[in-house]
């Protein structure tokens, strides 16, 4: 049983922020005229927000121990999407349960453990039955699940709870001919729900049995692909699902070490016509599983070199066995080997450079620079050039070349002008001028001081020179880039008056933007209301009704800082100039009601 707080979370995962921002406002409006729940059912009434008092949709809701299911019948649901009416009525039920926590203090787990407790071990029983039996789903669960007890407890080799669950599998994924849209959609919310119940009863067969029945149901399911035409990517809860499913039955297998791993390599080439499966170790062998882990790459290790001994071309599934084996060499630090079998299928210019990073780890300069040189040239449309740079700088160090390392640091910033790369930088230069003679401390904080004043004189004048050019007459990275770099750099480096200064005259990303807000009141007070108002605006002209929240907390951040800042004028009076604010927003933007709404509630307009 969920409590009101799980509830509230629930609705917003089953809905999402923008149909529960709806929602919110449909109950909040008191829209639900009529509210019955019985048991687990919820039937309501909820009154249209676009036609009061002429059109009604009723809704029906089942609940469930960790979720609701059903619809409304408006056209936004058509029986079984979560829609904004829905969202109303699965909030009256949570402020229900608020009330009864209220009312009698604690959640309802807590009260209803603190009940059973209290019971004794036949009315715990009763009461169990009593639960089951109400809910016709909990009864089959429950039924097949006394099967398996006594099927498997005796011995029993019949079958017959397998092949009634083989049976609910095919009865879950039909061969039907599904292509419409909403059609798929819901051929994959039936199959989830009742697929659910079959994979919840994996855990009581043996393992055998458990991963017949996994394997069973990923079978069906790659089979349907020949009439269900998912283009709208409804599947893929339900596929994670089976995959997670049959994951967990393959590693409840009590077989052989060598005979398991022999079988998860036969998943690199499965018996299945859709269906591929991907990070095979990651996904099928357990973390604790040591011994099969080794077993699995030392076989795999085999499979590979007999697959590409005295052969010139290797085909796609030997290629991902490879780069399964490179990461496992990889992450065991054992770089020579990972290159050693990376480059026999290295072609791209993303392949060399993650074998530029091996070799850099390994600390094998002339390997780095030959696949240094290759990345360049197969980087058609220099789209890791800023890699390349940074990378050539990790390689000047190693080769004893701190000031090498350092202009080609300074080049891998001016191309990305990224501030984690000019603090990149900075770690350059200070490693630069880092000594182990403590005879040298204070002659080397002089240095390296010097230096990186040097650079952060060196980069500013840099940004002054783009900035003062014309984006047609900049160099081919530098076009496009705004004063947003610049004023993440100001911040960094303490400039925070410069960092105002630019936010004032250039446009930036609202983010960077909220932080030169937020630090200008101690700053320059005088341009905080400005700033602010600015920042507010582009939240709503960008925004969607998910980001109002956002608006009222700016809003109300903004009212908290002004007794701290000075008299604007006019008019004259920042009280008065944000009452005049607000009362702009509620004219500029009067179409957008939910958020005037909001605003109501939190101002006077």
């Amino acid at each position: 049983m969920m409590d009101a707080s799980t509830a509230i979370a629930i609705i917003e995962r089953l809905a999402g922020p923008a149909t529960f921002e709806r929602g919110t406002a449909i109950y909040n409006d008191q829209a639900i005229l009529s509210f019955h729940k019985n048991r687990n059912k919820i039937k309501a009434t909820v009154q249209s927000a676009s036609a009061p008092g002429v059109k009604v949709y009723q809704v029906t809701l089942t609940i469930k121990p960790t979720s609701y299911d059903g619809g409304c019948d408006c056209p936004a649901s058509e029986g079984f999407d979560f829609c904004k009416h829905c969202v109303a009525v699965a909030l009256q039920h949570a402020d229900k349960l608020a009330q009864l926590e209220a009312a009698q203090g604690g959640s309802a787990i807590d009260r209803i453990q603190a009940l059973i407790e209290d019971m004794d071990e036949q009315q715990a029983k009763n009461a169990l039955l009593t639960c089951i039996t109400q809910d016709e789903e909990s009864i089959l669960a429950w039924r097949l699940r006394a099967d398996i007890s006594q099927e498997f407890a005796v011995g029993n080799t019949k079958g017959s709870v397998i092949t009634e669950l083989k049976t609910l599998i095919t009865k879950a994924l039909p061969f039907r001919d599904v292509w419409q849209y909403n059609k798929a959609r819901a051929y994959f919310q039936q199959a989830q729900e009742k697929l659910s119940l079959i994979i919840g009863l994996l855990q009581y067969l043996p393992a055998e049995q458990a991963h017949a029945v996994a394997y069973q149901i990923l079978k069906r399911y790659d089979k349907i692909f020949e009439r269900v035409d998912d283009s709208g990517g409804f599947r893929f809860e339900l596929e994670h699902d089976i995959l997670a499913a049959f994951a967990t039955a393959v590693q409840r297998l009590t077989w052989s070490v060598s005979v398991k791993a022999n079988y998860l390599l036969s998943f690199y080439s499965p018996d299945l016509d859709v269906m591929a499966f991907t990070d095979i170790p990651q996904r099928f062998i357990a973390s604790t599983d040591d011994e099969l882990r080794e077993a699995f790459y030392t076989q795999l290790e085999q499979d590979v070199t007999a697959e590409t001994n005295g052969n010139d071309r290797i085909n796609f599934t030997v290629s991902i066995k490879m780069h399964d084996l490179c990461d496992y060499y990889a992450a065991k630090s054992d770089y020579s080997k990972a290159i050693e079998i990376f480059t026999q299928v290295a072609w791209h210019a993303d392949d060399f450079l993650q074998l530029v990073k091996w070799a850099i780890a390994a600390k094998d300069v002339t390997v780095a620079l030959q696949f240094l040189a290759q990345t360049r040239e197969t980087d058609t449309y220099q789209k890791l050039t800023k890699e390349c740079l940074a990378l050539e700088a990790e390689v000047a160090r190693l080769q004893g070349d701190p000031e090498a390392a350092i202009e080609l640091q300074w080049q891998t910033y001016t191309h990305s002008l990224v501030l984690d790369d000019y603090i990149q930088l900075q770690v350059q230069i200070a490693k630069t001028y880092q000594h182990s003679d403590s005879d040298c401390d204070s002659d080397t904080d002089s240095e390296l001081v010097t230096a990186k004043q040097t650079w952060q004189d060196k980069t500013l004048l840099f940004w002054d020179e783009i900035l003062a050019t014309l984006p047609t007459e900049r160099a081919g990275p530098h076009r496009l880039i705004t004063a947003e770099p610049f004023v993440e750099l100001c911040l960094y480096l303490g400039l925070v008056e410069r960092a105002i200064e630019l936010a004032k005259h250039y446009p930036i990303d609202r983010d960077v933007l909220y932080q030169v807000a937020a630090i200008s009141g101690k700053y320059a007070p005088e341009q905080t209301f400005d700033l602010y108002r600015r920042l507010i605006l582009i939240w709503i002209k960008t925004a969607k009704s998910a980001d109002y929240k956002k608006i009222i907390n700016l809003l109300l951040e903004l009212q908290g800082l002004l007794p701290d800042l000075p008299v604007l004028a006019p008019p004259d009076n920042v009280e008065r100039a944000f009452d005049f604010f607000i009362n702009e927003i509620a004219y500029e933007f009067a179409q957008k009601r939910q958020l005037q709404t909001m605003i109501k509630r939190h101002f006077v307009v």
